[in-house]
């Protein structure tokens, strides 16, 4: 169910970037009153797309940013050969941290290094359209209460051609910490690529992605920061969500994530929005259904018996839990044989 639209002016509640009049609204770089906005770029032993993500930034019709591309672990020569031809441009630069610091640790010491008045990070393999960032920076001009603004986003595959483009989740326009929230208990909404934050908000919200959370540590931060101040939604697609087998939402099941967030997001909640908090009840089933997630991907990797303990632990949490769906599925991984576990693997790919 979408989200109720606050009024908050006389936009219309679909606003695209011609409705906008980016030429318009948005100072020119040269304009004293023009905001600088710090890109991050967080690179980790894989050069592949990163030039398509730096050659995305260098085409926006907003040019008043700097861009940071931080390689993680140190280089490889296969990342500076690609970041090699863009340094000439002086407002991007190439950096690596003195230690590995992983993808939380490292978005947050990539935000730490700008002075911008906006901040992203574009993933490595993610891309822009021209217009991305002037449209983001036209709309939180307009509306200063925004802790951030998203919009939509195509998926691309490894060639960069369209293979499709999600629903919208909302419709275009403002909403405010209870709303968002409401919807984001649902699952997240945002695509990091997608979105453009108020440093000064980030800075409110902690001044870190969490390392806590390994794969939805973004996730994580959108809730925090949606908490402080109404956010904004453009119903327009003007980012590129790479898929490509080497990710790692792929490699990686987020249900242990999944399973932290539970606990945590009850803990923002009960300081924010309290009448928000789901029954005692409820969240031993969330976190039922994560750990029989967490028996799957055990039973797969041939670890029976940490799949079987999560059984156990769900069991006692929420029983009826077993019979679901889910349930079922860990349970015949668990028990059942290789040709079993292979079709309970097939059906969850």
């Amino acid at each position: 169910m979408h989200a109720r639209m606050i009024a908050t002016g006389n936009e219309s509640p679909r606003e695209t970037g011609e409705q906008l009049g980016l030429e318009d609204r948005v100072p020119s770089a040269s304009s004293p009153g023009a905001p600088l906005v710090d890109i991050a770029i967080a690179v980790f032993k894989r050069a592949d797309y990163v030039a398509c993500a730096i050659q995305s930034v260098i085409e926006q019709s907003y040019s008043n940013w700097k861009l940071t591309v931080s390689e993680d672990g140190g280089q490889t020569k296969p990342v500076v050969r690609a970041i090699e031809p863009y340094l000439g441009d002086e407002r991007i630069r190439y950096v690596t941290p003195a230690e590995r610091l992983g993808t939380a640790r490292h978005k947050s010491s990539l935000v730490a290094q700008g002075h911008g008045k906006y901040v992203t990070i574009l993933d490595d393999d993610d891309c822009w359209l021209s217009d991305w960032l002037a449209r983001r920076v036209e709309f939180l001009e307009r509306h200063p209460a925004c802790v951030l603004v998203w919009a939509g986003h195509r998926d691309i595959d490894v060639d960069g051609a369209e293979i499709g483009r999600p629903a919208f989740p909302l419709a275009g326009g403002v909403y405010s910490s209870l709303e968002f929230t409401q919807v984001m208990m649902r699952g997240n909404i945002v695509a990091t690529p997608s979105v453009l934050i108020r440093r000064d908000a980030y800075i409110r919200a902690g001044n870190t992605f969490d390392p806590r959370f390994i794969h939805i540590n973004d996730y994580e931060l959108w809730l925090r920061l949606g908490l402080l101040g109404p956010v904004g939604f453009l119903s327009v697609y003007d980012s590129s969500y790479r898929r490509h087998p080497q990710q790692m939402s792929q490699q990686h099941d987020r249900a242990l994530d999944h399973l932290q967030m539970i606990d945590h997001l009850d803990g923002l909640l009960q300081k924010s929005i309290p009448d928000l908090r789901l029954p005692a009840a409820v969240l031993r089933r969330q976190k039922a259904d994560r750990l029989l997630s967490v028996a799957l991907d055990a039973a797969q990797q041939h670890q029976m018996r940490n799949a079987a303990r999560q059984i156990a632990i769900a069991a006692r949490l929420a029983p009826r839990a077993l019979v679901s769906r889910r349930g079922m599925a860990a349970v015949a991984a668990t028990v059942g044989g290789k040709k079993i576990r292979r079709r309970v693997g097939a059906a969850r790919s």
